[in-house]
């Protein structure tokens, strides 16, 4: 399924975990935050380990000081974050996946549990991934 960006901030499509298949240089956080919705961006083109991961998330989301850099610490992170209507954008997932492959998918599993959990919490993913089962964003 492929579905528009602007019927998923509206309310018209169901939140989850979806493929960016538009315009690449499209400012989808700047559009979120128009809506009302709070966004969250993770560029991973440069991260080749773990570490790497975590201080990225750390350093582009302002995390407090009791974030230990553990899945664990993600998900309850996302937990307090997403109470309010969220996107997370993540761009160059697959270049991380080409490294780090099991934090990669540990991570979306991560995500997807947050996505199930959250009222109105959706991840989409930009560039090419290298995973399947996610639907079509435009």
């Amino acid at each position: 399924m492929t579905a528009r960006y602007e019927s998923l901030l509206a309310g018209a499509t169901a939140p989850g975990m979806f493929h960016w298949v538009g315009d690449a240089a499209r400012d989808l956080t700047g559009i979120a935050v128009d809506s009302g919705w709070e966004a969250l961006s993770l560029d991973t083109s440069g991260v080749t380990d773990r570490e790497g991961f975590f201080e990225e998330l750390s350093a582009g989301w302002g995390l407090p000081p009791w974030f230990d850099y553990s899945l664990d610490a993600l998900a309850e992170m996302l937990g307090r974050i997403t109470a309010i209507p969220t996107v997370l954008v993540w761009d160059d997932a697959g270049h991380l996946g080409a490294v780090e492959p099991d934090l990669v998918l540990a991570v979306i599993d991560v995500f997807r549990d947050c996505v199930g959990q959250a009222e109105s919490f959706s991840v989409i993913l930009r560039g090419e991934t290298g995973l399947s089962g996610f639907d079509g964003l435009l």
